[in-house]
């Protein structure tokens, strides 16, 4: 529970840092204080269980993961300049999009969380990430600071988040299943961490683009 009340703190920290940052961001950042700001809105909501129907809130958790599935496809599209390369990332985006209803009305369930859908998910946004990374190791200038390039920054830190989310979604019906104690704990800890972490390293991100605008002006 701490890890979670950590994470809440975290969401208007984070929002405040893109605030703050927000004239200094480049375009294809802007969206995520409207973003933070419905992520707040939804969690705050969450957190006192207004989302539940027939005892389940995975309806929502499912429509909420589907969302950010896509506008965090898109976000990482928009690092490439490439028109063609964007046109397919978007139309797989809609065929993830497909299968993961597939999976929700006809195989897991409306009620239940779509954790066959969610690793795919994640699947995707990794192979996305990585080939980001390719592309950066391929074009990247020599003076390139990568510690403080936002487009690599916030690319670290979906890294790290939907890695995590895989392992721990690839794992979660089967040690529910057995009903593992340790995997109990773990389902605490991993999300708990993953959302604290991306958080923390959007925090620096929004900064970095401040700090870049004043050492230009």
């Amino acid at each position: 529970m701490l890890l979670y009340h950590l994470y809440l703190l975290s969401l208007p920290i984070t929002f405040a840092a893109c605030l703050y940052a927000y004239k200094s961001l480049d375009n294809n950042f802007k969206w995520f204080l409207p973003y933070l700001g419905l992520v707040i809105v939804y969690v705050t909501l969450d957190y006192f269980n207004l989302f539940l129907i027939k005892k389940s809130n995975a309806w929502c958790n499912n429509l909420e993961g589907l969302i950010e599935f896509v506008l965090f496809a898109y976000f990482i599209a928009s690092f490439d300049n490439r028109a063609s390369y964007i046109k397919k990332v978007h139309i797989l985006t809609g065929v993830v999009v497909l299968l993961s209803l597939i999976d929700t009305v006809f195989i897991q369930g409306i009620w239940k969380r779509f954790t066959i859908a969610m690793v795919l998910q994640d699947l995707f946004i990794l192979s996305l990430i990585c080939i980001y990374y390719h592309n950066l190791l391929e074009e990247a200038k020599e003076h390139l600071v990568l510690l403080k390039h936002p487009p690599f920054l916030a690319a670290t830190g979906l890294l790290f988040y939907f890695l995590s989310n895989a392992i721990f979604y690839s794992c979660f019906s089967y040690m529910v299943y057995k009903k593992n104690y340790h995997f109990y704990i773990l389902a605490g800890v991993i999300p708990g961490v993953s959302n604290l972490i991306l958080n923390l390293v959007l925090v620096y991100t929004f900064l970095c683009f401040s700090k870049t605008k004043k050492l230009s002006l």
